[in-house]
């Protein structure tokens, strides 16, 4: 077992910096373009995972892209904090694009989180990076995810014409 010694002689399991002491535990984050949670079985579906975007110029809009989280709660006690999302562009600019409180109660041990946007503005090429944090009652980070899409400039060809091929007319 990896340890590590404390101050004052305390010995800890290693772990991830938010792992330690924090009430939730993260099983599953992706970003897509949909994703629903059956009311009646809590199951999570995620459809069309974002990963890449090829387009032939900016600006763009997504027309929706969707956050899901599945989360474990590791302590008895009924969690109450907050979710806050950052956006990092390939420019290195952040900014949040969501926040919102987080409760989950003593009795209830799984959540599963669905964030939605609707016409999400793209203006730039690179990796653009979402941030999920969710913080305690007294602000604290107690956990992290990060999603990565890359925005991919292409070559945009005129459709019922290869790109070697002369127009056929004359003059």
């Amino acid at each position: 077992m990896d340890t590590t010694t404390l101050a004052w002689g305390l010995v800890a399991k290693k772990q991830l910096p938010w792992q330690i002491l924090t009430m939730l535990k993260l099983h599953f984050a992706s970003l897509s373009l949909g994703a629903s949670v059956d009311q009646q079985t809590g199951n999570l579906s995620v459809f069309d995972l974002l990963e890449e975007i090829r387009v032939p110029q900016l600006p763009i809009q997504i027309q929706s892209m969707v956050v899901s989280l599945a989360l474990e709660k590791t302590e008895p006690q009924a969690f109450h904090g907050k979710m806050v999302i950052h956006l990092l562009t390939p420019d290195g600019k952040q900014q949040i694009v969501g926040n919102g409180d987080m409760n989950v109660p003593a009795e209830q041990k799984r959540m599963k989180a669905v964030f939605r946007y609707g016409n999400f503005p793209v203006g730039m090429f690179g990796v653009h990076r979402l941030v999920l944090s969710w913080l305690d009652k007294a602000g604290a980070k107690v956990g992290e995810a990060i999603l990565d899409f890359e925005v991919v400039q292409v070559t945009q060809v005129a459709q019922g014409m290869q790109p070697s091929e002369k127009p056929n007319f004359q003059h």
